[in-house]
């Protein structure tokens, strides 16, 4: 006799039950997606206990009638794959959010279920009521349009399962995810949300946009700005797909991934390429342990994701995943620039409406014969970039760098904090709508802005901002291959162990595209000949190994070892580097060289966040100030 036997369908509908309804928010998504498939204009959930006791959807959708109602109890019985004669065809192009068949005889197998239905055709409707998937009465009754599914002792034969249920609130929050979920995966959609007879979540349809219901479920004031995300028009990779969202400011970031909501064709998903390209587009905009909140979405052809991965629909898998990932990284990257240039806007307001001029041009404009100005701020990095001394790489091996040497003699590195070699400066160097009202604590600028009829406190770090400034002209240059060296009088030898000289040959190139430039002695003995001119008054050890080990990968077996992108890499060094050179907390500043900072901020790309993500700048408006002191 046969050992192997066929499972019953009862059996078969709870073991897919274990993969499908995992918890009571599982019964509320399935039965949502069925919802929003149907057509439904306006949803209501309706919650008792945890969900384990009650669990209530009503829509307005198309509704079954008498037959689709006890079909939908089938396994694997549904109406959303269409009617292509080739099966691997109807899988190909899936449209709707469920396809597979198995929610509705999986819940009915783990609860008590009451299903009322009705067609706009039928005058009545079907009710339908099943105890632990046997069907135990079915009838005709008067009802609205639509669907009602009514699911009570969620897991109550499998007592098992229900004892591993978390608390109330857990079961709850997760509830109100999938909610929230589906309500900005559909502005339009109306949705209201009870629990225990108490209103939760109130959207009405058609009432509100995309931009609002993100402000309303991230619970933030009307008034904080959202960065609106949109492929940019010009892309070459794929016409056919486009990309739009929100994202709350990189000052609203969260702790925690969840708060970011990723959906594909208005499915909510989790994917690893999304949420990393989402990350390398804001890289030096969010600070370390910190996520980006807010909402992607993705519509792509139908054809060219496979949604058929997972049981509850959560995972996908795109055909071309490396589109997909540079397209989000660009147009991430363009709506911070364009955040960027808003920001600009508020503070240097109509002073924008022109290029502003260079402090170097504001000194010399009245006398074009005038030797160049006698103060520099800070190891700012400008002044050899915007002459246009280059320095021409040298690749590979034991040679030096005469560039090097030829602009290395036109630089003078100063000791970070060297404020002014004080010439004669003007009075106008800061832009009139910023005006610099004082220091506090020797590391915070306030000022005084005025945009429009508007006027607003700005606090800022001075240390940050400055190290913003000038991490954006190290990438500028180090993209032109114009890094300035400064050569050591003496130079500096060391040895370094067989990992570390692996890493340095490894990367040589892009170590002297850096401006450090380091030869070969002999055994296991380098030769420091030049230095960044920027971090030169650093010890050329402690240059080289900070290079080095942020060069690292697993060979070198450092804390810091990780697999990082090159673009990273390169970020997080000359971020490095710009920390070191940038002014630092406790540095007491004359008015002059606030004004040359703020004039740095004016003329800078980006300036709202240090290269860690850590914020610059923050504005109070006169009636935030006016409500300190009551004031109306």
């Amino acid at each position: 006799m046969s050992r192997i036997r066929i499972l019953s369908e009862h059996l078969a509908n709870q073991i897919a039950a274990g993969e499908v309804i995992e918890r009571p928010a599982s019964v509320v998504k399935e039965l949502l997606e069925n919802s929003i498939d149907a057509g439904a204009e306006h949803i209501q959930v309706e919650i008792e206990g945890s969900g384990s006791r009650l669990i209530k959807v009503i829509d307005d959708g198309m509704g079954m009638d008498g037959d689709d109602v006890l079909l939908c109890l089938e396994r694997h019985a549904t109406s959303k794959l269409g009617d292509c004669a080739d099966d691997s065809c109807r899988l190909m192009a899936i449209s709707s959010l469920g396809f597979r068949g198995e929610a509705i005889p999986s819940i009915a197998s783990v609860a008590k279920m009451t299903i009322i239905s009705r067609t706009d055709k039928d005058l009545l409707g079907t009710k339908l009521e099943v105890r632990y998937g046997k069907i135990t009465r079915v009838h005709e009754t008067g009802c609205n349009k639509g669907t009602v599914i009514e699911v009570r002792d969620l897991f109550g034969n499998m007592p098992a399962r229900k004892k591993f249920l978390k608390s109330t609130r857990t079961e709850l929050f997760h509830i109100e995810e999938i909610i929230k979920n589906y309500c900005l995966a559909n502005p339009h959609l109306g949705i209201t949300y009870t629990v225990n007879n108490k209103t939760i979540l109130d959207f009405a349809s058609e009432a509100e946009t995309l931009e609002e219901r993100v402000k309303k479920i991230y619970g933030r004031n009307s008034s904080l700005p959202l960065i609106p995300i949109m492929a940019p028009d010009d892309s070459s990779d794929q016409s056919d797909i486009m990309i739009k969202g929100f994202l709350l400011s990189p000052e609203q970031s969260f702790a925690m991934s969840s708060r970011m909501r990723f959906f594909v064709n208005g499915r909510a998903v989790k994917d690893r390429i999304m949420a990393h390209a989402l990350a390398e587009g804001l890289s030096g905009y969010l600070m370390k342990g910190r996520s980006a909140s807010g909402v992607l979405f993705i519509t792509i052809p139908y054809d060219k994701v496979d949604v058929n991965v997972h049981p509850a629909k959560l995972e996908i898998r795109f055909q071309q995943p490396e589109i997909i990932h540079r397209q989000i990284v660009s147009a991430v990257q363009s709506a911070v620039a364009d955040y960027q240039t808003q920001s600009k806007q508020t503070l240097f307001g109509s002073n924008l409406n022109n290029k502003p001029l260079s402090a170097e041009q504001i000194i010399t404009e009245d006398n074009e014969a005038a030797p160049p100005p006698k103060y520099k701020l800070w190891n700012t990095v400008t002044a050899a970039f915007e002459k246009e001394e280059r320095v021409e790489p040298i690749f590979p091996g034991k040679t030096t760098s005469s560039s090097s040497q030829e602009v290395s003699g036109t630089l003078s590195t100063a000791e970070p904090g060297s404020p002014f070699e004080h010439g004669e400066i003007p009075e106008s160097l800061a832009p009139e709508s910023l005006r610099p009202i004082g220091q506090l604590m020797d590391l915070y600028l306030f000022c005084e802005a005025r945009h429009d009829d508007s006027r607003y406190l700005v606090v800022i770090d001075q240390h940050a901002v400055h190290e913003r400034i000038l991490f954006e002209n190290l990438k500028k240059q180090f993209e032109a291959r114009q890094m300035a060296s400064q050569n050591l009088l003496f130079p500096k030898m060391l040895e370094l162990p067989p990992e570390a000289a692996e890493i340095l040959e490894k990367n040589r190139e892009k170590i002297l595209q850096l401006g450090l430039v380091v030869e070969e002695f002999g055994g296991d003995s380098y030769i420091i000949k030049a230095v960044p001119a920027v971090v030169s008054h650093l010890a050329p050890e402690e240059i080289l190994t900070g290079i080095l080990a942020q060069f690292t990968g697993t060979e070198y077996n450092l804390a810091e070892s990780r697999k990082r992108s090159d673009a990273t890499r390169l970020d997080d060094i000359l971020s490095s580097m710009a920390c070191k050179a940038a002014i630092k907390a406790g540095q007491n500043l004359s008015d002059l060289e606030m004004q040359q900072l703020l004039k740095l901020m004016q003329e800078s790309r980006a300036f709202t966040h240090c290269p860690h993500g850590r914020p610059v700048v923050q504005l109070f408006s006169a009636a935030e100030v006016k409500k300190w002191f009551h004031r109306t």
